[in-house]
């Protein structure tokens, strides 16, 4: 079994040695054929003895979508753009491009406190690389993304009647500083939830924030100033309203914005890795 060849480092090694951007690559490369396992495992376990299966994949975004339309197209009279005879289809399609990459964040983020104290098996009896915990829970949370992006594919091609522009191929290119990012603070949050148990109760509130903080049922140029500025400084208002430019309205992706948020969220990825790495010897003593 994969689970069976995993292999901890049996000597603590020092901060710097975690920060080689190339070991922490090797490493986790090391485990594809486990974190492949447990994404897989995880993807089966969340819909393993329901009646649907994994239809619940495809009903959840739709419910969700259908309540959040309702409410900030019908009861606020929110319209996208400035056109009066715009759709509540297409308010939704809008809507839905945020949700997307919304969901990949706050789906492993509100997971990762739990990650590895959830797994004391893991901690304590078995030699095992736990950071792939981590990587196994956005590899997952990546799966459902995949499922409502066909969702919302079919929704477009019924409500707008045509195909999406090309420039939708740019997609997984905008996701790479999301998931770099998402995976760094979920290494530091599911390092620091072994030792501070609250810390679910305050990921969550911040995760609800950051909800209202995204420009996900609103278009971010209807914010006035200096508010658009504490927007602005959120990194996923970029991915959103890149992801919006290039499915929806044909744009390009703002480079500079996805040059400089490839780069620093990399460097979270890093520092969040060498964080949980230092820290991990001390959980089997907690947990």
């Amino acid at each position: 079994m994969v689970l069976q060849e995993a292999l901890r480092t049996p000597v603590p090694l020092p901060l710097r040695h975690h920060l080689n951007p190339v070991r922490m690559v090797r490493n986790l490369w090391s485990h594809r054929d486990l974190t492949w396992q447990l994404a897989q495992r995880d993807v089966t376990a969340r819909y393993r003895s329901t009646y649907l299966g994994m239809l619940w994949s495809i009903l959840n975004p739709l419910i969700l979508l259908a309540i959040y339309t309702f409410v900030f197209s019908v009861v606020f009279q929110a319209r996208w753009g400035d056109n009066p005879n715009e759709s509540r289809g297409e308010f939704a399609l809008a809507m839905f491009c945020g949700i997307l990459v919304y969901n990949v964040f706050s789906e492993v983020l509100i997971r990762a406190p739990s990650l590895v104290i959830g797994n004391p098996v893991y901690v304590k009896k078995l030699i095992f690389p736990l950071e792939v915990f981590v990587v196994s829970g956005l590899i997952s949370a990546l799966i459902n993304m995949l499922i409502s992006l066909g969702v919302w594919l079919i929704g477009w091609v019924l409500i707008m009647q045509t195909w999406p522009p090309l420039t939708g191929l740019w997609f997984p290119l905008l996701f790479i500083p999301v998931c770099l990012l998402t995976a760094g603070l979920a290494w530091v949050v599911a390092s620091l939830g072994v030792f501070i148990r609250d810390l679910g109760h305050a990921v969550l509130l911040v995760v609800q924030m950051l909800f209202f903080m995204t420009p996900i049922f609103y278009k971010i140029g209807r914010v006035p100033f200096p508010f658009r500025y504490v927007l602005y400084a959120n990194p996923l208002t970029w991915a959103v309203e890149d992801m919006r430019n290039v499915l929806m309205w044909g744009g390009q992706p703002n480079w500079i914005w996805l040059s400089v948020a490839t780069v620093t969220s990399a460097a979270v990825a890093l520092l969040g890795y060498a964080f949980f790495m230092k820290s991990k010897r001390a959980f089997a003593d907690v947990v």
